[in-house]
């Protein structure tokens, strides 16, 4: 099995850009399998990263705390020969479907084939319902779906997708401060980092140990006022982002002040503080 794993906005970057934030993206990734004792190799490609893990359990589990990573999937690898291919889905889907169930195979293609997606979708669908007799086949909402991403001549069979955090890598746009000393701050941290940003984190337990899962080298401080950190960024660091909930007054300058809160709702605020704790 192999990891396939997919990231969003990375992809509509500049070829230099998107270069650079793969590489970090990937980097994060070996990070965070090594903090944890997982052994992985990465291996980066236009549009995807490919993971080989022994732990399948516990990388999926890792993969969701990697910020940039959309969704990844525990996939079979096989060559993108058709009569290869028709014989390992049929093989495949022996494992993930039974009589009386309805499926979709769902085909992905990247590169040169003798065939195209439909005819791809078509030949398999009928290999997979001469497998199994009493299969129906349901595009709009079935029991199963078969995922088949062919890329070039190697082709990838999965049928779930696990979500990731989205974003951009950590590490890719700079460091921050940050005030974590209760939900609604350990959810505006979050939130920065989630857009790519590092932060050096005032905070206390449990709110610093919940953000250490998404980032290894999370730099914590010890607890103190939003003012008291003001001067000493203003000493330290230049120049100043201060992502917080609350805690600025009018006296309280700053040059730059992230707010990451404004516009959600408490109970958004909640569901993500839960998010964060469970992963």
């Amino acid at each position: 099995m192999v990891l396939l794993v997919r990231y969003g906005e990375l992809a509509l970057k500049s070829t230099y850009v998107r270069r650079a934030l793969e590489d970090r993206l990937a980097e994060n990734v070996r990070d965070q399998f090594a903090a944890n004792g997982v052994e992985c190799v990465v291996k980066v490609t236009r549009g995807r990263l490919f993971v080989h893990a022994d732990d399948e359990v516990a990388a999926l589990r890792l993969l969701r705390r990697v910020f940039g990573i959309v969704s990844a999937s525990a996939a079979k690898e096989v060559p993108s020969d058709l009569d290869v291919l028709t014989k390992e889905v049929a093989a495949y889907a022996r494992g993930v479907l039974a009589s009386g169930q309805s499926f979709a195979i769902r085909p992905r293609r990247s590169g040169q084939h003798t065939y195209t997606s439909q005819e791809l979708a078509r030949v398999l669908g009928t290999a997979v319902q001469d497998a199994i007799p009493g299969l129906a086949v349901n595009l709009d909402a079935p029991n199963r779906e078969i995922h088949v991403e062919v890329r070039g001549p190697r082709a990838y069979v999965f049928h779930e997708v696990v979500a990731g955090p989205g974003g951009l890598p950590l590490g890719s746009q700079g460091t921050v401060l940050a005030v974590a000393e209760d939900d609604a701050g350990m959810v505006a941290t979050w939130l920065v980092m989630r857009r790519g940003c590092r932060p050096r984190v005032a905070g206390r337990e449990p709110f610093l140990a919940a953000l250490q899962a998404w980032d290894p080298r999370l730099a914590a401080m010890e607890p103190m006022s939003v003012p008291s950190l003001l001067r000493l960024a203003e000493e330290k660091w230049e120049p100043l982002v201060l992502a917080c909930a609350e805690g600025l007054t009018a006296g309280d300058a700053a040059p730059f002040v992230l707010r990451p809160l404004v516009g959600l709702r408490d109970a958004d605020v909640a569901d993500l503080a839960r998010r964060i704790r469970a992963a």
